[in-house]
């Protein structure tokens, strides 16, 4: 192997354990505040603000080491705890990527890497009582770019865009790892529909 393919290996290499070492880090913290505080705004906002200083160190998230996909987005696992934990990802998304109005059923942060990604936060109005109908809202919105980030409470509803011409890289913490979500509601605003996705938490996900 030339010299300098050993040299590049093994800087990945350096990387990657001391990028392991700053999510160890992160989920700790994480995990000293919910169990000081319990979730709520101010616990969230906390956490927030956590992830949004390891998102700073960009040293830590080489595009070596996280290919663009070659559509729409991508999510890169960095640590899943095991059973009900906690899941951080990296994320990719390609300029122009969407999503829908949705829940993620548990709560969230994102705070960016680089790039730009427009959230746009809504809420139900309507009663619930008709399957299949939804009526919302939008309430507000936030373009969460470098050195900034986002949280959501576990019903939350937001819409996404990733805006400019570059690709969004962010960490995104949710409350259970995405194997593990529970139901998922996306809304459909223009045609007044819901959608429910059916939940992942089943016994063998969570080690029941």
């Amino acid at each position: 192997m030339a010299k300098s393919s050993v040299a590049s290996s093994a800087k990945s290499s350096a990387t990657a354990a001391k990028r392991l070492k700053a999510c160890k880090a992160l989920l700790a913290q994480v995990h000293a505040i919910t169990a000081r505080e319990g979730i709520h705004p101010s616990s969230l906002h906390a956490i927030s603000q956590k992830l949004v200083a390891l998102a700073k160190r960009k040293e830590l998230f080489p595009a070596a080491d996280f290919p663009l996909p070659t559509a729409q987005g991508h999510n890169y696992p960095l640590l899943v705890e095991d059973g009900d934990g906690l899941g951080l990802y990296l994320n990719v998304a390609l300029p122009g990527k969407e999503a829908a109005p949705h829940d993620h059923g548990i709560w969230c942060a994102t705070a960016a890497v680089s790039g730009r990604e427009k959230h746009e936060f809504y809420r139900r109005v309507d009663d619930g009582k008709t399957a299949g109908r939804a009526s919302v809202i939008k309430v507000g919105e936030v373009t969460v770019t470098p050195g900034h980030g986002m949280v959501m409470a576990d019903h939350d509803i937001h819409a996404t865009t990733v805006v400019g011409d570059k690709p969004m890289i962010a960490l995104s913490l949710y409350g259970y790892a995405l194997v593990r979500f529970p139901s998922v509601a996306w809304y459909h605003p223009q045609f007044q529909s819901v959608r429910t996705v059916p939940s992942r938490r089943t016994p063998a996900s969570v080690g029941a």
